[in-house]
């Protein structure tokens, strides 16, 4: 009977005998195979047998379940083969045999350890490299996304872990508008320019465009980015580099969030787009829970002064 590896996370070493028709693995206690780690969720993956073959399912988790160089699309079925390492969230399993002689390749690729860390219980070695700082990015937001703080202080502490995250980027904001008039409600920002305080801490041309087409936009270096009718505007506004991502849920547009570079070209890369579209649809999500919730919270009827 073949059987799932855990090579990387809280239970390394631990193996379990999968199930002849389904396996389900996570957090919570009622799965299969119990995950005990915080980057996993608590119903993170299923694993179906049909014959002499094996199909996980990502059960829309929250980190993710990458495999084969992806993440793999929630919902999606997709046959795997036993020998090849798969991350759910930060923990690393396998199904099957020849599981060690790819461990390390496939630790190196995603920017892993085996020894857990003190910064947040999986990370030491190799954490100043740059998937691994994604997957921290990813892993901190999710966490703070839980916590149920208000509003301005959880929108300052994600635009804090993007300051540490993408170390050439000079401005950060995170611009809340109405999903009706797309007017703008709040602006949660940081600089690391002194007195930018006294001029608009983002593009106003770009975060419209966003806005208006409900698309991201990326512009890695003005100077050899093909034609586009907003590099006259950046040039104007010594603004080398920026990247804008909507902020939606259900179809609304919640606002959007906002980083540049106005001295260096290459702030971040095309590559850490998905990355960004993933915060900022946890984000929007956040965002119209706690709206959801100040909207149905009942507001009491005056009562007489006498009672």
């Amino acid at each position: 009977m073949t059987k799932l590896h855990i090579l990387n996370g809280p239970k390394i070493g631990r193996s379990y005998e999968l199930s002849d028709v389904a396996t389900y693995v996570g957090r919570s206690f009622d799965n299969d195979i119990q995950i005990d780690d915080k980057t996993v969720s608590r119903k993170h993956l299923k694993i179906a047998k049909r014959g002499n073959k094996y199909f996980v399912t990502d059960l829309k988790s929250h980190n993710g379940t990458f495999f084969n160089g992806n993440y793999i699309a929630p919902g999606l079925e997709l046959e795997v083969k036993e020998g090849v390492p798969i991350a759910i969230g930060l923990s690393v399993i396998c199904l099957g045999k020849g599981c060690e002689e790819q461990m390390m390749p496939f630790l190196d690729s995603i920017g892993l350890t085996q020894e857990p860390g003190e910064e947040s219980g999986i990370f030491l070695e190799h954490r100043d490299r740059t998937n691994q700082r994604k997957l921290e990015l990813l892993y901190r937001v999710s966490d703070l996304l839980t916590e149920n703080l208000p509003i301005n202080e959880t929108l300052e502490k994600i635009i804090d872990y993007i300051f540490n995250l993408l170390k050439k980027i000079d401005r950060a904001a995170i611009i809340l508008v109405d999903p009706e008039t797309e007017k703008i409600l709040d602006l949660v920002s940081r600089t690391t320019k002194p007195g930018a305080d006294t001029v608009p801490v983002y593009c106003p041309d770009v975060v419209k465009r966003v806005i208006e087409n409900r698309k991201p936009l990326v512009i890695s270096h003005h100077e050899i980015e093909e034609e586009n009718n907003l590099l006259d505007t950046l040039k104007i506004l010594n603004i080398e580099s920026v990247m804008c991502v909507p902020l939606i849920c259900s179809s609304q547009i919640m606002g959007v969030l906002y980083v540049d570079s106005l001295e260096r070209p290459f702030g971040f890369r095309r590559e850490d787009l998905p990355l960004f579209v993933d915060l900022c649809q946890r984000t929007a999500l956040a965002l119209e829970h706690a709206r959801l919730a100040f909207e149905s919270t009942p507001i009491a009827d005056e009562l007489p002064s006498d009672i």
